[in-house]
C-alpha cells in the first residue's frame, strides 16, 4: 500500500505489553459483547490511571478513500461505523467506557446532520460502552477526574491525518472547539481548556496501535475474506495490462472485482502505476492528482500493481511488479527473481517474537549473497542496492486491519496481520511486491493465496 506510517509520524521507541496471541475461539464462539469487553480490558491494563480519549470522524471522506471510513480506533472499541462527532473515553482507573455525542451536527452536513441519533436514542450496550451522554457532559467528566487528585495522563487518539483540517467545522463545545487548526488540533484544544493537565497524543505511547495490532478471531476471519477478495482482484487486473491502454483500464477491473466478489469495494483507489510512475517516491504525488497519475502504458515498462479490497471494515493490501506487455525483459526478469529470493529470505525468519528489523536484514543478507551471481547489469545494480539498507528507504513492514497501513511495534507477535513490502528503484525502474501475512505461534501464513511470484509465474498469470 502507498501509505507508510513510519514516514508520516515521528518514530518513537515503544516498550509495549502485547496482548496474548489470538485465541482458539472461532468468531461464533465468542459473543460480540465478550469480544468488545476483552478489547476494553486490554486497554484498561495498559492505561493504569490514564484516560484514552478517541474521536469519531466528522464526516466527509478524504481523497484517499473510496467511501466513508470511521476512525479505526473508535470503531474498534464501539463497532459504531456511522456515529459522527462523538467522543469516546476509556477510563483506566474506573475501568469504565463512556460515549459523548454532540446534541447537533454542523448545518453544513445538511440532511446527514438532521438524521444523526441523539444521545438519548442510543443504547449503551449496543455500542459496547457503560454510558452514553451528551457531548457537553465531557468537560464535566474531565474536570471531575482532575479534581480527584490522582496523577494521570489524557492520551488522545484520533485520525489526525484525515480530520486535522476537515474535522474542525465550527461545532462549539464550550472552549474546546477550534476552527481550522492543523493536525493535532484536538490535543491543542484540550491543552487550552485544561492547561495543568498532562495531555499527549496516544500515538506517542503506542497504546491504541499496540492494542489493535494483535487481531482477535473475528478480525482474522474478516481479514481472510479481505485477502481472498484482494487476491481475486489482483488476478483480474493482471489480464488488463497491455501497451496502449490507460492505467485506468486496470484500476477499473480491480474496483469491479472487489465489489463482484462480495466485498465493500476497494480499500484504496488501486495503483496500476507504470513506467516512471512506479518509481518511489513519485507515487506519493497521486494523492494530489485527480487522475491518480493516469497515463498510457507502454511496451517494455513495468508497473507497480498495488491494490486491496475492503470487507466488513477490514482492509486488503497486496501487489506485484508486472510487465505492461505481459513479458519481462531478461534483465527485468532477473531483478524480479532476485526480489522474490530476498523476500522469501525475510519470510524464512518471520515468526512470533522476531523483530521487524531482523526480517528486513535477512533479505539484505540474501541480496549480498547473490550479488556475485547476477548476470545482467540491472541485476548486479539491484543486488548492490538491496544489500545496502540506506539505499532502500521505502522497504518496510506495516500492519493491515481497520487501516490499510497500520503502525506495528518493533517486535512482531502471533495474531498480527502484516504486509512485508520490499520497495526499491534501480536505474529509474520501480520494483515491489507484498502479501498479507498472519503471524502464527509456529511461523506465518500467507493470506493472499494463489498469486504468482517469479517472473515466469507472473507472465503465465497474465496470459490466462
Amino acid at each position: 500500500m502507498r501509505l507508510f506510517p513510519h514516514l508520516l509520524t515521528v518514530s518513537l521507541p515503544i516498550a509495549v505489553a502485547i496482548a496474548s496471541p489470538v485465541s482458539a475461539q472461532t468468531p461464533t464462539a465468542m459473543t460480540d459483547a465478550a469480544r468488545y469487553a476483552a478489547r476494553r480490558e486490554r486497554a484498561y491494563a495498559r492505561l493504569g490511571n490514564d484516560l484514552l480519549v478517541v474521536r469519531s470522524r466528522w464526516g466527509a471522506s478524504d481523497y484517499t478513500e473510496p467511501a466513508f471510513v470511521q476512525d479505526p480506533t473508535f470503531y474498534y472499541f464501539t463497532g459504531a461505523d456511522h456515529l459522527l462527532g462523538a467522543i469516546l473515553v476509556l477510563d483506566g482507573k474506573a475501568r469504565r467506557t463512556e460515549l459523548f455525542l454532540p446534541p447537533r451536527l454542523p448545518g453544513l452536513l445538511g440532511p446527514i446532520a438532521e438524521h444523526q441519533p441523539k444521545p438519548t436514542d442510543i443504547n449503551a450496550a449496543a455500542v459496547h460502552v457503560d454510558r452514553v451522554a451528551d457531548w457537553n457532559a465531557f468537560p464535566r467528566f474531565i474536570q471531575r477526574r482532575l479534581s480527584e487528585g490522582t496523577a494521570f495522563t489524557i492520551q488522545v487518539d484520533g485520525d489526525f491525518m484525515r480530520d486535522g483540517l476537515s474535522g474542525w467545522v465550527g461545532i462549539a463545545l464550550d472552549s474546546l472547539a477550534t476552527p481550522d487548526r492543523p493536525r493535532f488540533a484536538w490535543v491543542a484544544a484540550l491543552q487550552q481548556r485544561w492547561p495543568d493537565a498532562r495531555i499527549m497524543p496516544a500515538i506517542a505511547s503506542g497504546l491504541a496501535t499496540d492494542i489493535r495490532a494483535v487481531k482477535d478471531s473475528a478480525e482474522i476471519a474478516a481479514l481472510r475474506r479481505a485477502a481472498e477478495n484482494s487476491a481475486a482482484a489482483l488476478r483480474a487486473g493482471l489480464l488488463r495490462f497491455a501497451p496502449g491502454r490507460h492505467q485506468r483500464d486496470v484500476e477499473g477491473a480491480v474496483v469491479e472485482a472487489c465489489t463482484r466478489n462480495g466485498g465493500d469495494g476497494p480499500s484504496f483507489w488501486p495503483w496500476a502505476m507504470t513506467g516512471p510512475n512506479a518509481a518511489f517516491p513519485l507515487p506519493f504525488t497521486a494523492f494530489v492528482d485527480m487522475h491518480n497519475l493516469d497515463r498510457v502504458m507502454r511496451a517494455g515498462e513495468i508497473a507497480r500493481f498495488d491494490i486491496g479490497c475492503q470487507v466488513d471494515h477490514y482492509m486488503g493490501d497486496v501487489g506485484r511488479t508486472v510487465p505492461v506487455s505481459g513479458t519481462f525483459t531478461p534483465d527485468q526478469a532477473e531483478v524480479i527473481d532476485l526480489l522474490v529470493a530476498t523476500y522469501r529470505a525475510g519470510l524464512a525468519v518471520l515468526r512470533d517474537g522476531v523483530a521487524d528489523s531482523t526480517v528486513i536484514q535477512a533479505s539484505i543478507a540474501e541480496a549480498a549473497r547473490r550479488r556475485g551471481s547476477m548476470r545482467t547489469a540491472l541485476g548486479r545494480h539491484a543486488a548492490a542496492l538491496i544489500a545496502n539498507r540506506d539505499s532502500i528507504p521505502y522497504w518496510q513492514i506495516h500492519g493491515v486491519g481497520l487501516d490499510v497501513a497500520e503502525q506495528l511495534p518493533a517486535v512482531l507477535h502471533a495474531g498480527m496481520v502484516l504486509d512485508y513490502e520490499p520497495i526499491f528503484v534501480v536505474d529509474g525502474q520501480g520494483f515491489y511486491m507484498e502479501d498479507m501475512i498472519l503471524i502464527t505461534s509456529t511461523g506465518y501464513e500467507i493470506l493472499t493465496k494463489g498469486l504468482p511470484y517469479s517472473a515466469a509465474e507472473i507472465q503465465r498469470a497474465m496470459r490466462r
